[in-house]
């Protein structure tokens, strides 16, 4: 039986301009909430999946390999949030089987691997991770603009590791697991498509990283390629009006859950809840 339970690996914030782009501010501070210093309120959200001896976790949130004034500048409180979240659910990091990366920018992925004493460790000794190839090798390469998103050493240090599986094929890449490839946020953004409960769960990532970003030309800043993001999220929210998937959101502070449908504006918010009202 397949089992979905979020954890919180913290929370962080960003410049509201960023998280909507080229729409005004007296449009999107209507349904995503700002304070006097234009910063919105994000969360790291990550999602376990549990089908028998599996325990699959998507994304690991930032870990602690930052200074102060960069946690401080991005919002996030230091602590082992994830751990924490992890044993109030009653896990412990030995237990997680595999690791499911989205995409390898810093608040995806650094939480997977640990500084003790300087030295690097695994969050999680007995987990493979899994990544696309395409955003492994674009990590490498990525220009001036997205590359500060990327902690190389960190990266580094998953690859020597062994444990890092590079995925090539959308598809089905554990049982109830399929994913599929984004190009627009970042080239080979791998986002899962669970099946549970009779239903479709799709995780967000930054495809749709809040639930205010529904509306079509609702882009985030962040998007590498926003011509290609826009392309690809008008295709997805049609398949998910047409087949009643629900979003659960990685970034939303505010909303876990929600559904979409069409309407003569084009495909819109439904309704908003939270994952446990449903499992």
């Amino acid at each position: 039986m397949m089992k979905l339970t979020p954890i919180s690996a913290g929370h962080f914030h960003c410049d509201g301009g960023a998280l909507f782009s080229v729409i005004p501010k007296v449009l999107w501070s209507k349904v995503y909430p700002v304070n006097d210093k234009n910063i919105t309120q994000l969360t790291l959200r990550c999602l376990l999946v549990e089908q028998g001896d599996q325990k699959i976790l998507i994304e690991t949130g930032v870990g602690n390999h930052y200074p102060d004034r960069y946690l401080q500048n991005n919002g996030i409180e230091a602590g082992n949030h994830l751990e924490e979240s992890l044993l109030k659910n009653g896990y412990s990091t030995d237990d997680i089987t595999d690791v499911f990366f989205t995409h390898l920018h810093w608040d995806h992925c650094t939480g997977a691997v640990k500084n003790v004493d300087n030295k690097m460790q695994l969050t999680f000794p007995n987990a493979e991770m899994w990544s696309s190839k395409t955003q492994w090798e674009h990590s490498k390469i990525s220009n001036a603009r997205e590359k500060a998103a990327y902690h190389s050493d960190v990266l580094s240090f998953m690859f020597n590791s062994g444990k890092l599986n590079l995925v090539e094929n959308e598809g089905e890449l554990f049982p109830n697991v399929e994913v599929r490839f984004f190009d627009g946020h970042t080239p080979g953004q791998m986002i899962p498509f669970i099946r549970a409960k009779e239903k479709t769960f799709v995780y967000m990532s930054d495809l749709i990283p809040t639930a205010a970003n529904i509306p079509l030309l609702w882009l985030a800043s962040y998007d590498l390629f926003p011509v290609t993001a826009l392309e690809e999220k008008e295709k997805f929210l049609n398949e998910v009006a047409e087949k009643e998937y629900i979003l659960f959101f990685e970034h939303d502070y505010y909303t876990e859950c929600a559904t979409v449908q069409n309407s003569e504006k084009g495909v819109v918010l439904k309704e908003k809840f939270e994952l446990k009202e449903l499992l």
